[in-house]
C-alpha cells in the first residue's frame, strides 16, 4: 500500500517510466540477416518518414536492428541520420512501386550491401500511418546477396523533413 504523503513523488515515478514503456512498445523484430560469412539476430524494429534521397519524395523507412538504437534515431534531425546509427541489420525503404530499396549494414557498417526487392518479399500485417508489422523474406545468397527472414513490428519513431 502507497502511504498518501509519497502518492507525488510515487506518480512523479510513474511518469518517468511511462515514455519508456510507451516507446519500447511495438519496435521489435524476431529474425535473421546474413550476408556473406556474417550474419545478426535482428531484435528491433523502427518505422521512420522522411524524404528519399533520390526523388525528395516522402517515404516510410523500417529499419531492422541487432541492437537497441530507438533512442538514437528519435535524436536524429535528417533522414541520413537514421542510416548512420544502424551498424549491424538493415533499413528497407517503403516506396510506391513494384520494388522497394535496402540496405544492408554488418560489423559495423564495414560489410555493406544494397540492393531492391520485389514488395511480394514484404507481407504486411498491420499498415497505417504510425506503425508496420510483418514478414520480410527473401534469399539472394545464391547470387551474393542477402538471405532475410525477420518479423517485425514497428511503430513511428521519428518524422523528418530534411535528407
Amino acid at each position: 500500500m502507497i502511504a498518501y504523503s509519497r502518492l507525488p513523488a510515487f506518480a512523479f515515478c510513474a511518469a518517468l517510466l511511462l515514455p519508456a514503456g510507451i516507446f519500447a512498445a511495438g519496435n521489435d523484430a524476431k529474425g535473421t540477416l546474413s550476408y556473406k560469412a556474417r550474419s545478426a539476430d535482428l531484435k528491433y524494429a523502427y518505422l521512420v518518414k522522411g524524404p528519399d534521397a533520390m526523388t525528395k519524395e516522402m517515404i516510410r523507412r523500417v529499419i531492422l536492428s541487432a541492437t537497441d538504437i530507438g533512442s538514437k534515431i528519435a535524436a536524429c534531425k535528417t533522414m541520413s541520420c537514421t542510416d548512420s546509427e544502424l551498424t549491424e541489420g538493415m533499413s528497407v525503404n517503403l516506396e510506391p512501386g513494384p520494388r522497394f530499396n535496402y540496405w544492408v549494414s554488418l560489423n559495423g557498417q564495414k560489410v555493406q550491401y544494397s540492393g531492391t526487392e520485389p514488395v511480394a518479399a514484404l507481407v504486411l500485417k498491420v499498415q497505417d500511418a504510425k506503425r508496420l508489422a510483418g514478414t520480410l523474406r527473401f534469399d539472394k545468397s545464391a547470387s551474393g546477396g542477402p538471405k532475410v527472414e525477420v518479423e517485425f513490428d514497428a511503430t513511428l519513431v521519428k518524422e523528418v523533413s530534411v535528407l
